[in-house]
Parts: structure tokens; sequence; C-alpha cells
């Protein structure tokens, strides 16, 4: 505030009315801060104005009074809080716990569990693609019958619509054979001339 300020009623809770009421401090001044004071010529800086400015409030006003009831409060809301934190905590760890034990025991040769996990996945994808697995789906193809779909009908389509000669005449099919030949003759088509 500026000088010469009264923040009587301001400190009283008159302008602002709230419910834990209003704690006044003095900070340091740019210019002390400039100067190197000391947090404690600061405080004694505090509670000397206080004193001589707002002797009936002084008592309940200052940067250590603001910091014994904020601790107040805090010691408060922890004790409030924490029953109520730990009866949750206490039921979330009673719940992994079972959740925990659902899983069975532990583990003791990890490499032999992950052999028969990867065995049953392999056994369980096989039973899928060859279409004798336990849970079959009636919605929609899966597994082998999806596959063979594809390659059937949607595979067959696409192929038919590719024209692979559009473009090439029987001159430059020629010249692409000779050319994978090399510098003998061939009595077969080589096979590096389709990547014409």
């Amino acid at each position: 505030m500026d000088a010469g300020t009264d923040a009587i009623d301001m400190l009283c809770g008159k302008v602002i009315p709230v419910k834990l009421g209003i704690i006044g401090v003095v900070n340091r001044s740019q210019q002390d801060i400039q100067k190197n004071k000391s947090i404690e010529d600061a405080l004694r800086d505090e509670a000397a104005f206080l004193q001589r400015k707002y002797p009936s409030l002084a008592a309940r006003n200052g940067s250590q009074y603001l910091g014994k009831t904020l601790n107040r409060l805090l010691m408060h809301h922890i004790r409030d809080c924490l029953p109520d934190l730990k009866t949750r905590v206490n039921m979330m760890a009673a719940q992994f716990q079972s959740l925990l034990n659902s899983y069975g025991e532990d583990v003791s040769d990890k490499a032999r569990t992950l052999l028969q996990i990867i065995t049953k996945f392999a056994s369980a994808y096989c039973q899928t693609i060859e279409g004798t697995a336990r849970n079959i789906e009636t919605t929609e193809l899966c597994g082998g019958a999806r596959i063979c779909y594809i390659f059937h009908e949607t595979f067959g389509r696409v192929l038919d619509s590719i024209h692979p000669l559009t473009g090439l005449t029987s001159m430059d099919i020629l010249t692409a054979i000779r050319n994978a030949t090399g510098p003998r003759p061939a009595l077969f088509i080589p096979e590096v001339g389709d990547s014409v």
C-alpha cells in the first residue's frame, strides 16, 4: 500500500469479509532487497511497524503470525482428511491384493511359463486360421475364412483390373527379356525381366 494509507478497515475484514480473516504482512521493498536487508531485520521492522501503526491488531498480523496460522490450518486439514484417505488407501490395497491373488501363485520358472503362453497363443492362432476354434464368430468372417475370401474374391478382382502390359509394345518386352539374359542366350524367360 502507498505511504500514509490506513488499512484498519481492510485488516478488520470490513472491506472484504472473508471466512478465515485477513492477515496483513509487510514485505521487503525493492529498495530493501537492493540494500541486502536481511530477513531478520525485515521481520523486526515489520513487527515495529505493526505495533506503531496498528497496536490493537499487531498480535494477529505479520509474517510470523501468518506462518503459524497457515501451519495450524494445514494441520487441521490433515487431521480431518487423513482418516478418510487412510480408509480409501486400505480399501484400494485390499482390492488390488484380491486381484493379485486371483492371478495365482508367483511364477517360479519364468522361461517355462513364457514358453507355455507362446505355445497357447500359437495354438489358438492356428485354430482360428483353420476354423476349429471354440468361439466361432457369427457376425463376420475371420481367421482362415477371411483369408480365403480375400484371396478368392477381393484379390482376384483386383488382379483382373490390372493391365500389366499397358503402355508397352512387343519390342519393349523383347528388349527387356534380352537385357535380362546378359551375354548368353537363354532357353527360359529370366525372372529379372518381370520388373519392367
